[in-house]
């Protein structure tokens, strides 16, 4: 199948077909935020709930400040990487769903730019749904070290990459599947133990903690917890170390997930799946 695109198109530089397809992407997401603004309203809303669940928790159980943010934080962690694991499938499922996928894939773009440009809008909402759901934990009284800001959020964009990688890897199976939802529900389900959204680790058997250090979650949660209560005691791993580890995680994941993501679009394409 040969398509002809305009000369500007073929002008194009790499960069910019990069820039542009990130910008394109990103203003189909705003479309579709400002045609549907009371599911945006109720989605920022919906996070208000755990935060009010935890506060009154603590509150009728006496337990200290110290515990409300320590869960606060991870549930916090944990719904700002859910949008970046599942942001890709839910988009591809939804594209495969309406038929629009092909027309994604025709672009003059590397299709391994497809799952990131797919989903860095609903990886800095969840970002952000991450940050309102702290702020409201400082609103009920909550404290944090305002100086580690800049440090935690770095950690949270790592999270998320990390997440988004995770996501190339889910996408691939649905392209291929069609199906991949439990899968991912699944993953999300055990990262949400293992990594310690409510609990320290140190509390799982010995068993089983050390699967907990497969999960990126787990880096994310406890440096976030070190650097936002200020406490070494609330975690066991240097957030430097942490810091590490989560790039390297984002390195070597990345380019293993774009790579699958691309084999499984041609797999697709040789088998008849997609009709391109």
């Amino acid at each position: 199948m040969s398509l002809s695109y305009p000369s500007s198109v073929h002008r194009r530089s790499r960069a910019r077909k990069v820039l542009d397809t990130f910008e394109g992407y990103i203003r189909i997401d705003l479309v579709e935020e400002r045609m549907f603004p009371a599911s945006t309203i109720l989605r920022y809303l919906a996070v208000v709930f755990p935060v009010l669940l935890y506060y009154f928790q603590s509150t009728f159980l006496s337990i200290s400040e110290d515990l409300f943010m320590t869960m606060l934080i991870g549930t916090a962690v944990i719904a700002g990487l859910q949008d970046a694991l599942t942001g890709l499938t839910s988009r591809l499922s939804f594209a495969m769903e309406r038929g629009t996928l092909e027309t994604y894939l025709v672009e003059p773009v590397p299709w391994a730019l497809i799952p990131v440009a797919m989903n860095i809008w609903r990886s800095f909402t969840g970002a952000i749904l991450a940050c309102v759901m702290v702020g409201v934990g400082l609103l009920l009284g909550g404290s944090i070290e305002v100086t580690a800001i800049p440090l935690a959020l770095l950690v949270l964009f790592l999270g998320v990459a990390a997440c988004n990688a995770l996501g190339s890897f889910a996408a691939a199976f649905i392209l291929l599947f069609k199906r991949g939802e439990p899968v991912v529900a699944l993953y999300s389900l055990a990262a949400s133990v293992l990594g310690g959204a409510l609990f320290p680790i140190d509390v799982l058997p010995s068993w089983i903690r050390w699967a907990s250090y497969l999960v990126p979650h787990t880096y994310v949660i406890d440096a976030e917890r070190q650097l936002l209560m200020g406490s070494a005691s609330s975690g066991h791993m240097d957030p430097s170390l942490s810091i590490g580890i989560l790039a390297v995680f984002c390195v070597i994941s990345f380019i293993a997930g774009l790579f699958v993501f691309d084999r499984a679009l041609r797999l697709a394409r040789r088998l008849g799946i997609l009709s391109i």
